[in-house]
């Protein structure tokens, strides 16, 4: 069987693995590459670095190139957002109150109702506002969280909050993540508090001008786990595949 070996250049810096896989053919190493790089992607996300400027490189056993996929052919720019993301939000022009205003009416209009938590946050994820559904669901004070730290909004420690910090950390460079089974707090079909898990979801906000306003978090809780009940933190179904 072949001997496929992958790199990745960023810029004007290769990086290169020797050790390589066996493979049937350059088909299944383009799918081996396809199914890295939102991985890679998302580290390098929670490092600052911009992941679409990435090309990921195949070659033979001898290190011949055979083929190479830009990062941005998986990743689509649409759905990432990443370097509209990084312009950061619009300051001088336009106050935080203004801001924080045009956000909230996006998150009333769209969030406020629906029978889901939802959270809406500034681009430095201060909580702004919780939805009556995601306040009774995870036992939280709307008043009470308000303007602090969604990392600490929640009672959570140890790897619960050290996956949560991964999630926001992925949002802040405009990322559609998603957090798959993190254990909380939730309401049975009875209404009574009980140990479950929650499924989440986030979008960066922005305004006309492409600047980023504001985050959301869409969060379900569940009773029974949705995976097995292994936290995962990823890129959202569709952002990458």
């Amino acid at each position: 069987m072949p001997l496929f070996k992958f790199g990745m250049r960023r810029r004007n810096v290769t990086e290169t693995d020797d050790t390589g896989l066996d493979l049937p053919d350059l088909h299944h190493a383009y799918l081996e590459a396809h199914r890295a790089i939102p991985d890679i992607a998302r580290d390098m996300l929670i490092e600052g670095r911009d992941p679409l400027e990435c090309v990921f490189i195949i070659a033979d056993r001898k290190g011949r190139r055979l083929m190479e996929v830009p990062f941005e052919e998986i990743l689509p720019p649409s759905e990432w957002r990443m370097r509209k993301a990084l312009r950061g939000p619009l300051t001088g022009v336009r106050s935080a109150p203004v801001r924080d205003a045009l956000a909230g009416a996006a998150f009333q209009r769209i969030f406020a109702s629906v029978d889901v938590g939802c959270v809406l946050l500034t681009p430095d994820l201060q909580v702004k506002e919780i939805n009556e559904f995601g306040a009774r669901h995870s036992h939280v004070d709307r008043e009470a969280i308000r303007d602090t730290s969604i990392l600490d909004a929640f009672d959570l420690d140890g790897k619960p909050k050290e996956d949560f910090a991964k999630f926001w950390a992925l949002s802040q460079y405009g990322v559609v993540s998603e957090l798959i089974d993190m254990p909380y707090l939730v309401l049975d079909d009875e209404g009574r508090t009980a140990n479950g898990w929650w499924r989440a979801r986030t979008w960066p906000l922005f305004d006309d001008n492409d600047h980023l306003i504001g985050h959301v978090e869409w969060a379900e809780p569940f009773t029974s786990p949705t995976a097995g009940a292994g936290t995962l933190v990823r890129i959202s179904p569709g952002s990458s595949r």
